[in-house]
């Protein structure tokens, strides 16, 4: 396993492989199971080349050959008109050979020893059967091992040789993997070459069906939810993101993600369900859906927040589920910080608002990479002029209007080769989309602009490490921007940057706590970023007013831990002191069981829970006041801090705000890991598994993240997963 910062809920090492009676195993291959097995803990040889010449195994070498043999004679080609000769099957010819005598006398010879049986004319292999059991040197052929792994060793003239045993069902287990992880046909396992490639690889591998194969599929995902739900019940709060998404069958999907952090802080992130949700889709549908999916992991008591878009069926969802937990009163500072909603998604409102602004420009620029890869001639004389103009290679964006870094990304891209357009346009008379020198001085600066929104989202999207904590020092960073180009001279940024602040005041106007508070929780940032930033953001009256109320949640949240802290703690020494002792009573003893069956405190036991009480909170409270009076930790430029392993290493001595930064740090701010489903391995879901039932490309795509991170394998962004269309040059 990669010891990465989310290392996905599968970290188990003793689970790695299957039980000998799995559900990955047939009785064909539980019929092996008298075959000697492997040491313990194999010894480890180092066979030298030189002085491997001359002392070779001779009763190995004669098994080959008899083996070889016994195939040729198999494979003998027939000839024509010819009755065909019966084919040998018998082990036993793996061990002998046919000899003639001089005299004629045809005998079958043992490869090992030498002795020679006589040949029945009925074709009987019994004698020869019966002399195997007694070869003594066949036994020492097999004693020990049954095979060896022979690696490569340092030098050229030695090798390595480990005890190593080939297992059927491991094979099938991991084979189940690979066919969820890389989104593979199951029928991918009857291709000829594959099997080929496997045999090669080792003759002992049986060939397996699609429909075994779905069955391994079927069993390895519920291997993985029964470690997915042990993981679960280790934790008390947990963040959910949820998406929707549309398959080329017209089916709607919900995809609900959970993340938290373990006992040992390190962040998970895994799908629970890829679940179909019936129509009609309204809010109360979508939730009705989500809580059933909550229900069959036991964590609905357990959600923390919930991350979705803006849309209004999200409210509907957030409203009726923080209502359930509100009952329960299972949410935080009564639920501020429960509907979280998703800051990429209000990154793109404001820069969607304010690219109409220059929407003519953009729809040149957009036409003339259109045409351009309309056809393979436009193509290679595009390439051809880049060429003379010693342009580096790279790729033409189409964007998606839907999407604004896709739009950025294209018009950065498109400003690059401006000149290649120039020249383009006197060579092609049906080009006429070609942006004004005025126009291309718009799209420059307004990728200078939208470069600060561009890193803030990269930052944000993030689903590997926590969001929660980086995101409010680069929102003042993106309000001063949008001041200074609201005081620019130019007309067109003017009126850009001003529909961009009407939407960054809709939604950030007020304080975001989470935001805030997560902030907060990074030792980098402490309340001095809040006292910071806080005045680029807002007027000075309204600063002050929001510091305050940022400090205030924060001490209530953390009084609300203090109180989760204290009650287990005397709970457990209530319980501690009865029945301790060999006749239910002790030294310290401090509660007395009463003829009726009730317990009557002491002195003792009164004093015992007051102190206990006392104690905790003022050592306990003591911990945020000395975490902010403490400086912020300054890291060295250039090198990754991680939020989470530092509270990690100081756990001791906050023991109950530790607790508490895990659980704001584990917050997804954006719902980027939740459509990242939505592309598995690089690619929108491709039509042979859409075209899945509903359950099985629910348990296709849960297993495929699961066992993506069981294998360390981190998920790589390819150019396709923004919905982009890249166009290369010749």
């Amino acid at each position: 396993m990669s010891n990465v910062s989310c290392s996905g809920p599968l970290p188990c090492d003793e689970d790695q492989y299957i039980d000998l009676y799995s559900p990955f195993e047939s009785a064909e291959f539980q019929s092996s199971a008298d075959t000697p097995t492997m040491e313990a803990n194999p010894e480890i040889i180092i066979v030298d080349g030189e002085h491997n010449d001359g002392e070779h195994n001779e009763d190995v070498h004669a098994a080959s050959a008899g083996a070889e043999q016994a195939d040729a004679a198999n494979n003998e080609e027939q000839e024509p008109f010819s009755k065909r000769k019966r084919k040998k099957t018998s082990v036993t010819w793996k061990h002998f050979c046919e000899v003639t005598l001089d005299d004629g006398t045809i005998m079958h010879q043992c490869n090992h020893c030498g002795e020679r049986v006589k040949k029945f004319k009925d074709g009987t292999t019994t004698p020869m059967r019966r002399h195997l059991v007694d070869c003594l040197k066949l036994k020492v052929v097999n004693k020990g091992q049954l095979k060896l792994n022979i690696l490569p060793g340092k030098s050229d003239s030695s090798s390595t040789i480990q005890n190593w045993k080939f297992d059927n069902a491991r094979m099938r287990e991991v084979i189940s993997h690979m066919t969820m992880v890389h989104e593979l046909p199951f029928n991918f396992v009857e291709y000829e070459l594959f099997n080929v490639v496997m045999k090669e690889a080792n003759p002992a591998f049986y060939k397996i069906s699609r429909a075994t194969v779905k069955q391994d599929c079927i069993s390895s995902y519920g291997i993985g939810r029964k470690r997915i739900q042990k993981l679960l019940n280790t934790v008390n709060r947990v963040s959910i993101t949820t998406d929707m998404w549309t398959s080329v069958q017209n089916i709607h999907y919900m995809v609900v993600t959970c993340h938290f952090v373990d006992s040992d802080f390190k962040l998970h992130k895994c799908i629970l369900n890829f679940v179909e949700v019936p129509p009609p889709y309204s809010g109360i549908r979508i939730y009705d859906c989500l809580f059933k999916c909550l229900k069959e992991w036991n964590i609905e008591t357990k959600v923390a927040t919930l991350t979705v878009d803006n849309a209004r069926t999200n409210d509907v969802v957030a409203k009726k589920l923080m209502e359930n937990l509100n009952i329960q009163k299972k949410l935080a500072i009564n639920g501020q910080l429960f509907h979280v909603r998703c800051c990429a998604h209000i990154l793109n409102l404001c820069v969607q608002d304010g690219l109409l602004e220059i929407k003519d420009i953009i729809h040149n620029v957009r036409e003339s990479v259109k045409h351009v890869s309309a056809s393979p001639g436009r193509l290679h004389t595009f390439g051809e002029l880049s060429k003379q103009l010693l342009m580096p290679k790279k790729h033409l964006i189409l964007d998606v209007s839907t999407r604004w870094n896709a739009t950025y990304a294209m018009l950065s891209t498109a400003l690059e080769f401006k000149e290649v357009f120039v020249n383009y346009a006197d060579r092609e008379t049906t080009y006429n989309t070609l942006p004004s020198e005025d126009d291309w001085k718009k799209v420059e600066d307004v990728c200078s602009f939208l470069a600060l929104f561009n890193e803030a989202t990269k930052i944000i999207s993030g689903s590997e490490y926590p969001t929660s904590n980086l995101f409010l020092s680069e929102l003042y960073g993106i309000k001063e921007a949008l001041d200074e180009v609201t005081l620019d001279e130019d007309d067109c940024m003017k009126g850009m940057a001003n529909e961009m602040k009407k939407k960054f005041d809709k939604y950030w106007g007020s304080c975001n706590m989470l935001i805030s508070i997560g902030a907060v929780m990074d030792p980098r940032y402490k309340m001095v970023l809040v006292n910071f930033s806080f005045k680029a953001i807002y007027s000075k009256e309204k600063a002050d007013e929001e510091i305050k109320l940022v400090q205030h949640n924060l001490e209530e949240l953390f009084k609300e831990y203090v109180e989760a802290y204290k009650e287990p703690s005397v709970g457990s020494s209530r319980n501690a002191n009865i029945g301790s002792g060999p006749s239910g009573k002790s030294s310290g003893s401090t509660f007395i069981t009463s003829r009726f069956g009730k317990g009557i405190k002491t002195g003792s036991a009164k004093y015992d829970q007051h102190i206990r009480s006392v104690d905790c909170v003022e050592s306990v409270k003591s911990e945020l006041v000395t975490y902010l009076e403490e400086g912020v930790i300054i890291p060295e430029p250039g090198v990754y801090f991680d939020a989470l392993a530092w509270w990690n290493n100081n756990k001791l001595k906050y023991k109950i705000l530790s607790k508490m930064a895990a659980d704001i740090l584990a917050i997804p701010i954006t719902t980027v890991a939740s459509e990242s489903a939505f592309s598995a391995g690089g690619r929108v879901i491709d039509p042979h598994r859409s075209s899945l039932g509903t359950k099985m490309v629910d348990m296709l795509i849960c297993g495929a993240d699961w066992y993506r991170h069981y294998y360390g394998l981190q998920k790589k962004k390819n150019k396709e997963n923004d919905d982009m269309v890249y166009v290369e040059l010749p």
